[in-house]
């Protein structure tokens, strides 16, 4: 499935020849505990914490990924897309408990 997937980054290939390759992150809106973790973390706090605490966990993730030298375009992908699943799942919980209004 989408487990990380390292080719030779630069690094030589049996036989002594370059390689350059492209690094796939695993994709991190289906990591589904840490999405209900955060979402539920936010739903119990007041909103302008809960976006705090949204935004420094983006900025983790970014981080951790340009420390890994993923592409940044990637990096922004891959942050979107993990911050459109936790807020979905924020929305369910929210419409749920009827506190949406």
């Amino acid at each position: 499935m989408w487990a990380a997937f390292y080719d030779l980054a630069m690094g030589r290939a049996a036989g002594g020849c370059r390689v350059s390759a492209t690094i796939l992150p695993f994709r991190f809106a289906r990591r589904l505990p840490q999405i209900r973790k955060t979402a539920a973390f936010m739903a119990a706090v007041p909103g302008n914490h809960a976006e705090g605490h949204l935004r420094e966990q983006l900025r983790r993730l970014e981080d951790s990924l340009r420390k890994k030298g993923v592409a940044e375009a990637l990096i922004q992908s891959e942050a979107a897309s993990y911050e459109g699943a936790i807020r979905a799942h924020l929305w369910r919980l929210l419409i749920s408990q009827g506190d949406a209004a």
